[in-house]
Parts: C-alpha cells; sequence; structure tokens
C-alpha cells in the first residue's frame, strides 16, 4: 500500500547534516509517510555516513544513490521516485521544528482547491517578522513576481498569504496530481533559480478553482552556516553573476520569451544591481578589498558573460 505522503529529500556532501535532518523525519507523529533521499555524494564515508546508512535501514526510507546530478535533476529523481499523494519538498541542511511537520503539510490539503504550498522558513525557533518592509508591502510581494518576472521570496514572514506566484525549493509541498501535468518538472539547465522553471509551467496548467500559497505553518530552521552541498553559498562574482544570468538567458528567455524580448535591456541593467547589492551586503563573507576587486570588474565580467550566453 503506498504511503499518503512523501518527503523528497536531495544530499550532496552534507552527512552529518543528512543524518540529523533522517533523525527528525523518523520522529514524525504521523502514520503513513515515506522518506525519498536522493544520495549525490562522489566518495561518502566517515561516521556521518555510517550513520547515514543506519538510518536508512528504516523501511520507511528509499536511499538513492546518484553521482552528482545538480540541484535540479536531483529533485525530479526524487519526485519520480515518490508514492505518495502529497509530495514534501526539503533539502538536507534544514530542519523541521515540530514533530507534526508532516502532519501540517498533508493537513492543509483538506482544501480542495489548493494545489501546493511554502511553508514559511526561519533562522532560529520564535523568530518573529525580520524585515523592516511594512507588511503591506511584504504580503503583495511574497513569493510573487515583478512586472518584469524577478522574483521576491520573503519566506521568513509571519503572515499567511494566499495565491502567491512561486513554491521555494524546500519545505514546500505539491498535490501528486498537479505534478503529473508539469512537463519535465524543474528545468535541469541551471544550478539554481529552477523553482522559477517548475513555477512559470506551474501556471499554465492550474486548473482556474486551484491556487498555490505561503503558510506560516509548517516551518523549518534553515541551515545557512552549513558547508557543503552545491557549495551556493560560498559564491563568486562569476558564479553570482552566472546565476542571475542564467535566470534571465535559460529561464525567463525560454518561459516568458515575450518579457525577455521587450524589456532586455531593463533585465541586463537588473542584473547589475542584484550583483551590486550581494557585492556590498553584510550577509556576504567577503573582505573589504574583495568586495571593491568585484566592483571595480563587474562592468568588464558583466560584459563578457553578456557576450558568452548571447553566443549560446
Amino acid at each position: 500500500m503506498s504511503p499518503r505522503v512523501s518527503v523528497v529529500v536531495r544530499s550532496i556532501n552534507r552527512a552529518e547534516a543528512l543524518s540529523e535532518l533522517l533523525e527528525v523525519l523518523l520522529e514524525q507523529k504521523h502514520d503513513s509517510y515515506e522518506i525519498v533521499v536522493v544520495e549525490q555524494s562522489p566518495d561518502p564515508s566517515g561516521p556521518y555516513w555510517d550513520k547515514v546508512l543506519t538510518l536508512c535501514n528504516n523501511e520507511c526510507i528509499n536511499l538513492i544513490k546518484r553521482k552528482p546530478l545538480g540541484g535540479p535533476k536531483a529533485r525530479n529523481v526524487g519526485v519520480s521516485a515518490a508514492e505518495g499523494e502529497i509530495i514534501i519538498l526539503i533539502d538536507d541542511d534544514d530542519l523541521p521544528l515540530s514533530k507534526t511537520w508532516i502532519r501540517q503539510h498533508e493537513n492543509a490539503y483538506e482544501d480542495p482547491q489548493l494545489a501546493g504550498f511554502t511553508g514559511r522558513h526561519v533562522r532560529a525557533g520564535g523568530e518573529e517578522n525580520p524585515y523592516i518592509l511594512p507588511d503591506w508591502f511584504i504580503a503583495k510581494r511574497c513569493m510573487s513576481y515583478s512586472f518584469l518576472n524577478t522574483p521576491y521570496t520573503y519566506a521568513r514572514y509571519d503572515q499567511d498569504v494566499d495565491n502567491v506566484d512561486w513554491l521555494h525549493g524546500t519545505n514546500a509541498s505539491l498535490r501528486r496530481s498537479v505534478l503529473k501535468r508539469v512537463e519535465g518538472l524543474w528545468d535541469t539547465r541551471v544550478k539554481s533559480q529552477d523553482e522559477h522553471s517548475f513555477a512559470f509551467k506551474l501556471k499554465d496548467v492550474l486548473k482556474e478553482d486551484e491556487y498555490i500559497a505561503f503558510k506560516t505553518q509548517p516551518i523549518v530552521k534553515r541551515g545557512v552556516e552549513i558547508q557543503g552541498g552545491m557549495n551556493k553559498r560560498n559564491h563568486s562574482l562569476e558564479s553570482e553573476l552566472r546565476n542571475h544570468f542564467d535566470y534571465i538567458f535559460k529561464i525567463l528567455a525560454t518561459y516568458r520569451p515575450k518579457k525577455f524580448n521587450s524589456y532586455y535591456y531593463l533585465y541586463l541593467l537588473w542584473i547589475y544591481f542584484k550583483v551590486v547589492g550581494w557585492i556590498w551586503s553584510p550577509s556576504v563573507n567577503i573582505s573589504f578589498s574583495k568586495r571593491l576587486k568585484y566592483f571595480l570588474q563587474l562592468p568588464f565580467v558583466s560584459w563578457s558573460y553578456q557576450k558568452k550566453y548571447l553566443e549560446n
């Protein structure tokens, strides 16, 4: 008999974090769920990997061992293997903060019009709304797109928001019946920003009375300090630019070509300001001298990336 709920976990080079997550998931108060783990570490070993293997002896865990696939393809593999009617997505560096986390996801689907939703993200238990912007603005922009189809997130907001535009890649869930309508699922051509390829395709297949949402429950704690994974937290100027150029040239150009063609130069300006913001962000752990170096290099490196993407 198939489980009612599947939890899909992507993991690479984070055996310690994965073992902690699996322990939390195995303690969930739910009577019908499976855990699908897509593990991609090239050469896993050591005591934490041994612990992962021991935990995976539990009959509710399906361990899928693969060579490194990248985030989108790993998620596609996990979702395709999942058997539940509700499919929950979580990454290996995040932790549910409740033993009823799975039940909270499932209970939300008592609303027959709900196709999927993202649950709240926090950095610590008991966290209040961290944003200094007014509530009306965040409520309008939470998990939404601008006129140019550039994304807003605000996943740490502390109020429910119905009818959002996109779902996050972690602490999000969907009905299996909805996922089956989305051809190709998450776009595997990009290393990140794949949530948006999925969102644009999802919008085209949702029925008139269906919607996706942001909910303050259930909650996960984001392990932003945890290293490993795909090393996305140790960005260089080049990788930060690639992230944004991928979004514009691979995602928007494919799924929203009219917007891409109409506002091409605005998108280049958007990339420039996004990267400038990243360079000077206090949350980015780089020295002042490197920030200054990146800032001075930005015009040339940005032009080089634009040329490269246009040639491709």
